[in-house]
């Protein structure tokens, strides 16, 4: 009756690992995906983007050569061969991910799913071309799409997303990035280590006004002092293409010159899908879900983006794996305990210089939520491994309950922020407290020993903070 017991219409982070779990379940499984396996994470977005962050931070470490007591160096830089190493390393990811599709015989369909309608106990997807596929149940991964502002359109030439910049095969002159988030804020700092001048103009009173306001303000230093331009409750309300430039009409009268301009205001669930009979329930442009992904209608399930909880490839694939997890209960009748996933728990990075990653609640947030709240802080500046890689820049800070001390958030701003937040995450998941790191040995000499004193710090015990 039907072709497939699930089709995924999605082929991104979140679309084709839950595929391969299902398959790893040996259930019936299919992906429909109009582009290449990997979706705009890993073909236009996180990993080309990392691709950058290493030559763009290669490039800084160069110049400061005598720091580490070499010469001075005076590297060029040629974007060109950065372009296509980036391409090189996306195209060996995607094409692993297409190996891991042949060798296990899971079936992409490569056409674009454009409506739903129900079929018996299942549903049928048709695509452009007039091909149908019926599957007993759906798992939605279509992903987001760039936002744009009223009257200015991104048109890829001179207002860019992030896909229109890194398709760019040569850097401009200048930059302005419209939207201070974390999109912005790393493109940002990527561009003005290769020499872009670059500007970040953002409508609210801080950059990655998301994070904790003072790791917020630590992270707006560094790029400051790196020099990047920053300018806070500010908009832009017009784009002018001009010769080879484009002319920006800010909401305070001013007006600035740039070659050109990235657009990243944040990111829209994308849902594109005639649906035929009955559509699944919204929440602000959103498939609203429950606990196992489900969404209103029987047998769908939606992950990712499209469902409006934190928008990260990592979210998508942890809800991926918890939407088969329950569909493998259902098909095979033996329904295990599925953990509920706590957003607040999964961890968030902004791929700066220097990096910044977190996990649970900000400082702010902890304190309208549990009332009292101790805060464990220590710098970057006093760690011995920081001191040798020239990385003194930086924070670690802990927050947990005063009452039990119970850990609620962790905040890194320095060097490998980006590795050392699985730690927090770790512990936050598990329910830790402070008095969690006298049973722990960190390794010395590391970077992860200022996660120790930052714990530490909680319960005023830490050794080397000054």
């Amino acid at each position: 009756m039907f072709d497939r017991e699930v089709l995924i219409i999605g082929g991104g982070p979140g679309g084709y690992e839950t595929a391969i779990r299902l398959d790893q379940y040996g259930i019936n499984v299919a992906v429909m995906e109009m582009k290449r396996l990997g979706g705009v994470c890993l073909n236009e977005g996180c990993i080309p983007t990392k691709a950058l962050v290493k030559s763009s931070e290669l490039y800084s470490e160069m110049r400061t050569a005598p720091e580490f007591g070499f010469p001075e160096m005076s590297p060029s830089l040629d974007y060109k061969l950065i372009h296509a190493r980036k391409n090189a390393i996306v195209e060996q990811l995607v094409s692993g991910v297409e190996f891991l599709f042949k060798k296990r015989e899971i079936p992409v369909i490569a056409e674009k799913a454009v409506s739903v309608a129900p079929f018996g106990e299942g549903w049928e997807v048709k695509t452009e071309s007039g091909t149908a596929v019926k599957a007993r149940f759906l798992i939605l991964a279509t992903g987001s799409l760039p936002k744009e502002l009223p009257g200015i359109a991104i048109d890829e030439v001179n207002v860019l997303s992030s896909t229109g910049l890194l398709a760019l095969e040569s850097l401009p002159k200048s930059l302005a990035v419209v939207g201070g988030g974390v999109i912005g804020c790393e493109f940002a700092s990527i561009l003005n280590s290769f020499g872009v001048q670059t500007q970040i103009i953002e409508f609210l009173p801080r950059i990655v006004a998301n994070e904790d306001e003072e790791m917020s303000k630590r992270l707006t230093m560094a790029l400051k002092k790196a020099g990047v331009k920053i300018s806070t409750k500010v908009g832009v309300q017009k784009v002018t293409p001009q010769d080879g430039s484009c002319e920006l009409e800010l909401t305070d009268g001013s007006k600035l010159n740039f070659e050109k301009v990235l657009m990243s205001v944040g990111r829209a669930p994308r849902m594109e899908l005639e649906w035929q009979q009955a559509a699944p329930e919204m929440e602000a442009g959103a498939v609203k879900i429950d606990e196992f992904m489900r969404s209103s209608l029987p047998g769908i399930y939606a992950i990712g983006d499209l469902t409006g909880k934190m928008p990260l490839a990592h979210t998508a694939s942890k809800q991926g794996m918890i939407a088969s997890a329950h569909i493998k209960g259902i098909i095979q009748g033996d329904q295990p305990e599925i953990p509920a996933l706590d957003y607040i728990q999964i961890p968030r990075v902004t791929f700066t210089m220097p990096e910044l990653a977190s996990v649970g609640y900000t400082e702010a947030e902890a304190k309208e939520k549990f009332g009292e709240i101790k805060v464990g802080k220590f710098p970057y500046s006093a760690n011995g491994k920081a001191l040798a890689m020239s990385g003194t820049f930086g924070l670690v800070k802990t927050i947990a309950r005063a009452d039990d001390s119970k850990l609620l958030g962790m905040h890194i701003l320095g060097l490998n922020a980006a590795e050392l937040i699985a730690q927090g995450a770790i512990l936050i998941s598990l329910g830790a407290k402070a008095e969690a790191v006298e049973s722990i040995t960190f390794a010395h000499p590391t970077l992860s020993e200022t996660i120790k004193e930052s714990l530490e710090d909680l319960q005023n015990m830490s050794i080397n903070k000054i």
